[in-house]
C-alpha cells in the first residue's frame, strides 16, 4: 500500500513538474528570427539557435542564471563577425552568469 502512495504521490510531482515547463514553439521560431537574422558567423548561428532552444523549448529546470547566460549570448552574439569573437562572448556570458566566481 505504501508503495501505490509513494507511486501516486511521485506521478503527480512529475505532472505538476511537467506543467512549468512550457513548449512554446511561436516564442522560439520568433527568437530565432530575431536573433540569427543579423549573425555573419556560423558558431554564432549555432549558438544563437541553441540558446533559443533552450529558452523556448527545452526549458524544464532551467534557472535563472541559465536564462540570464542564454538571455546574454542573444543580446552579445548577433554582431559577432568572427569565431574567436563568438567564443570570446561565451566566456564573458559564462563567467558572468554562470560562472563559481564573480569579477
Amino acid at each position: 500500500m505504501k508503495r501505490v502512495v509513494a507511486l501516486l504521490l511521485l506521478g503527480a510531482f512529475v505532472t505538476v513538474s511537467n506543467v512549468s515547463a512550457k513548449e512554446d514553439k511561436a516564442g522560439y521560431e520568433d527568437c530565432v528570427l530575431e536573433h540569427v537574422s543579423g549573425a555573419e558567423e556560423a558558431l554564432a548561428v549555432n549558438v544563437i539557435t541553441y540558446a533559443c532552444h533552450r529558452l523556448y523549448i527545452d526549458n524544464f529546470m532551467l534557472s535563472d542564471k541559465d536564462e540570464a547566460y542564454f538571455s546574454c549570448l542573444l543580446e552579445y552574439l548577433p554582431a559577432s563577425k568572427s569565431e574567436q569573437v563568438t567564443h570570446k562572448i561565451r566566456n564573458i556570458c559564462y563567467r558572468r552568469h554562470l560562472g563559481l566566481f564573480e569579477f
